[in-house]
C-alpha cells in the first residue's frame, strides 16, 4: 500500500518577480535564469505571478523561453504570455476606484491605478511616485482623475512620502476595508484590490485549466502579497531577504546568501529536499 504521506510530483512553479527571480538590480541574474532552465528540464511548468502590470512583465516572459502564462496585477489579470487568450480579469468596482482615488487624496498620498491599457495617475509628484517608477521602472501616464475612472481598474497604489504616512493610511480605510484588500509592498506603497483577489485566486483558475492539485504546485516569493499562494500551493519558498510574514507562512526558507542569486538557492534547497529531480 502506498502511504497517504507521499506527495506528487511537482508539476508547476509560480515565481513572483521583485525581490525573488530579480535581483536589487531589477534583473534576471545568470543563475536565476538557469534555474528557470533547471526546472523546465525537470517537467515542471513556469507562470510568472507579480503585481507589475502585463506589459511590464513582457520583457521578463521573453528571456524565459517555454513560459506560457503570467499572473499579473496582483492576480487581477491571468493571461497567457502573448495576451491573445485571457483566462481571467477582475476590476474594482467603480465606486470602489472612486472612493480610494478620493480617500488617498484626502490623506495627502499620490496614488497609480492600473488598467487593461496601462498605468495612470492623477495624483502630484512625490517621493513615493518617484520610487514606484523606479521599483517598476514604469512612469504612469498623467491624465486628469475622470479619465483614470473612464477605464476598469484593477488596482490602485498609494504612494506615501514617509513609511508614517503609508502606516497612517492603513489604518484609515473607513468603509474601504469592508470593499476592497489591501497588502503593502513597500514601506511608502500600499495597493488596494477587489476582495478575494490574490496570485492565489489567478493560481487556482490556472491550476483547474490544467488539471493540477495544489500539492502539484510550488510558489516563490518574499512579499506579504506571497503569502496568499504560500498557504495555498502545496510547497512554497521564500527568499531569506524576506518579509517577515512571507517567511512565517513558507514551507522553506531559501539559504542565506547574495539577493540575486536567493531564488536559485531556494530551488537547489527543493532538489536537495528531493522534491524535485534532475
Amino acid at each position: 500500500m502506498i502511504g497517504t504521506n507521499i506527495r506528487p510530483p511537482l508539476k508547476l512553479a509560480a515565481i513572483d518577480l521583485d525581490g525573488t527571480l530579480l535581483g536589487p538590480n531589477g534583473q534576471v541574474s545568470p543563475a536565476n535564469l538557469q534555474a528557470v532552465h533547471r526546472l523546465q528540464s525537470a517537467g515542471v511548468q513556469v507562470v510568472l505571478a507579480s503585481g507589475r502590470h502585463y506589459r511590464n512583465m513582457q520583457r521578463f516572459a521573453a528571456q524565459l523561453p517555454g513560459v506560457q502564462w503570467l499572473v499579473s496585477c496582483q492576480g487581477g489579470e491571468l493571461s497567457n504570455t502573448e495576451r491573445n487568450l485571457v483566462l481571467n480579469r477582475e476590476f474594482l468596482p467603480e465606486t470602489t476606484a472612486r472612493a480610494a482615488l478620493d480617500l488617498g487624496r484626502s490623506l495627502g498620498l499620490s496614488a497609480v491605478a492600473y488598467s487593461v491599457d496601462g498605468i495612470y495617475t492623477a495624483s502630484r509628484r512625490n517621493s513615493g511616485l518617484q520610487l514606484y517608477s523606479d521599483l517598476s521602472g514604469n512612469t504612469p501616464q498623467e491624465v486628469p482623475l475622470d479619465k483614470v475612472l473612464d477605464r476598469p481598474l484593477f488596482k490602485i497604489i498609494w504612494a506615501g512620502e514617509t513609511a508614517a504616512e503609508i502606516d497612517q493610511a492603513s489604518t484609515r480605510l473607513n468603509g474601504l476595508a469592508a470593499i476592497s484588500q489591501t497588502v503593502r509592498t513597500h514601506q511608502l506603497l500600499l495597493e488596494l484590490m477587489p476582495l478575494g483577489v490574490s496570485k492565489a485566486s489567478a493560481l487556482k483558475i490556472m491550476a483547474a485549466r490544467l488539471k493540477l492539485a495544489p500539492a502539484e504546485i510550488v510558489a516563490f516569493g518574499d512579499g506579504d502579497n506571497d503569502v496568499p499562494m504560500f498557504a495555498w500551493a502545496g510547497v512554497s519558498v521564500a527568499m531569506p531577504h524576506g518579509w517577515p510574514l512571507a517567511i512565517k507562512h513558507a514551507t522553506y526558507t531559501a539559504p542565506a546568501g547574495t539577493a540575486e542569486t536567493a531564488f536559485a538557492r531556494g530551488l537547489d534547497l527543493l532538489f536537495d529536499e528531493e522534491l524535485l529531480s534532475n
